[in-house]
């Protein structure tokens, strides 16, 4: 079975696989809403690797903390915004040029422009972690790119740092006995996305 949909699906209660259950390659910006998704027999397929999918789709899972569970099968049990997957389940979205760079000088609290690699795919509207680089494990700084010179690394964010992060032009790993102590910088952006509806403050 292809899957062919405009744009925002109704909110099913259970979507049972027991066949071939594939999303359109050439669908540009869908959102498949479900409680439950079991793949039981069956296989699901968003892309593939030799034609990835390129548009924006989203598995949106619902459900409220005491909702009623499902008896999947031989009476075990799951609550909701759940994929069980038995069988085969395969996702592959638009490849990026980089998921990961260092912070190439310091970035400091309040400050709203960073500078990472030079030579990235990243555009306005990409979403970027900047992880801890002090005893605190809890100073990271999620953002998104407001802009990016692809000449220089030079990035410009939505708001205002909450924390320190440590970086340097070069890598200091022979002082560190290999270990490259400048700040990490995640890009967390993917054109297809699993998510939870936050409800109740519950989100997943």
């Amino acid at each position: 079975m292809i899957f062919d949909l405009d744009e925002v699906t109704p909110i099913y209660r259970l979507v049972r696989v027991n066949g071939h259950l594939t999303f359109k390659n050439d669908m540009k910006n869908t959102t498949f809403n479900a409680k439950h998704i079991f793949i039981r027999a069956g296989e699901l397929h968003i892309g593939n690797k030799t034609h990835p999918f390129l548009g924006l789709c989203t598995i949106m899972l619902h459900g409220e903390k005491d909702a009623k569970h499902i008896v999947y099968d031989n009476a075990i049990e799951a609550g909701n915004k759940l994929i069980a997957n038995l069988n085969v389940m395969r996702i592959y979205g638009k490849q990026r040029s980089h998921h990961f760079s260092r912070l190439h000088m310091e970035a400091k609290k309040g400050d709203k422009k960073i500078l990472i690699a030079k030579g990235m795919d990243i555009v306005a509207g990409d979403r970027l972690a900047l992880l801890p680089t002090s005893f605190d494990n809890m100073a990271s700084d999620d953002v998104f790119v407001t802009s990016y010179d692809n000449e220089t690394g030079k990035t410009e964010i939505d708001r205002e740092l909450d924390y320190y992060h440590w970086g340097h032009s070069e890598s200091k790993a022979e002082k560190y006995n290999g270990a490259d102590m400048r700040g990490e910088v995640l890009l967390l952006t993917r054109n297809i996305v699993i998510k939870g509806e936050d409800i109740e403050s519950w989100g997943g």
